[in-house]
């Protein structure tokens, strides 16, 4: 009953607050998951009402091939899956959504996101644990944001991630053929629609080009190597020659904030804008770093002092949040 009234208080304000439009894009990360667990409905609606710009969907796909929205392939870092279906999980010892039908899904209940050892990675964040957050379909969040634009006449847009597609087609699985069909569905897939699609895999935002002849908006999303998120070359990207070869698929990119910062930053007088974010922008690139979060926050910096190297030293289009708020008072602040 807590969250319904925070939800209702929310939306009432959404419609007395009338702020002026901004030219910086403020991104609801998986919704409001600073507040909610991440990508669920009720995040999505929280979302909607703190006035971002877009809001985040990261889309993966279940064994009978319905897109649903969840960060991650697998699943025991956000659900209880392994007390519902201990038996299922891979000899990885992982859950993955692929490997369940929708309605199995819709029996698991979502929590805070967990380390592998159980513990939040967020200590600060929603601590409870009675509520029944669910797995939602893809469909069903861009129903959703439709309906709330429509009923409070608001134009919030929709940011797409099409999640590990070389990994779904080695398993069987064309993702981006079922998330752009999902999106033409719901009459998303025109140039002019408030819709942007991002990926980590270079080499799948090429093919949603000359393969899929997409004429929306798409974001490269720059990561680490190390992290294994696709077989991408990011230190080869985050070159001169690297950006402009994004230039030619891509209108922008998502860089991971400390990517954008030197390590020994401690405050906005110390930032040097590297070569490669200078070139991206040459080029008309919009940057979209990630993720800006008040309760993990680069060393020596506070909220204010990163949103200022962002803004006025690093001049950046817009970030992906966890919590929208601090972001959107600053930025209207300005």
């Amino acid at each position: 009953m807590e969250n319904y009234r925070l939800l209702v208080l929310s939306l009432v304000l959404t419609v007395c607050h009338h702020f002026p439009a901004s030219a910086f894009d403020v991104i609801a990360h998986r919704g409001a998951s600073g507040y909610l667990p991440e990508h669920t409905l009720e995040a999505t609606t929280l979302a909607f009402a703190q006035r971002p710009d877009y809001i985040e969907q990261d889309v993966v796909i279940t064994k009978d091939g319905v897109s649903v929205v969840l960060h991650d392939i697998h699943l025991e870092t956000v659900t209880n899956v392994e007390e519902i279906f201990p038996q299922r999980a891979r000899d990885d010892g992982r859950w993955y959504a692929l490997d369940f039908t929708l309605d199995e899904l819709r029996t698991l209940q979502v929590h805070e996101r967990t380390n592998e050892n159980g513990t939040p990675v967020f200590a600060s964040r929603y601590q409870g644990n009675n509520a029944q957050f669910r797995i939602a379909t893809l469909d069903e969040h861009i129903e959703l944001i439709q309906q709330l634009n429509r009923k409070f006449g608001r134009q919030t847009g929709f940011y797409t991630e099409i999640k590990s597609p070389a990994w779904h087609r080695a398993q069987g699985v064309d993702i981006s053929a079922i998330v752009l069909a999902q999106l033409q569905k719901r009459g998303l897939t025109s140039p002019t629609s408030k819709l942007i699609i991002q990926c980590f895999d270079f080499n799948e935002v090429k093919r949603l080009r000359e393969t899929f002849h997409y004429k929306g908006k798409l974001v490269q999303l720059l990561g680490e190597n190390a992290w294994g998120e696709s077989d991408t070359d990011y230190s080869a990207l985050m070159t001169v020659k690297g950006m402009k070869k994004v230039a030619k698929y891509a209108n922008g990119i998502g860089p991971w904030i400390p990517q954008l910062l030197d390590s020994h930053t401690a405050s906005s007088d110390s930032v040097k804008t590297p070569d490669w974010l200078r070139t991206a922008q040459s080029l008309k690139l919009m940057v979209h770093p990630y993720t800006f979060r008040t309760d993990a926050l680069p060393s020596g910096l506070s909220e204010e002092a990163l949103l200022t190297i962002l803004t006025e030293q690093l001049k950046v289009d817009g970030v992906f949040t966890d919590h929208v708020p601090p972001v959107t008072s600053f930025i209207y602040a300005q």
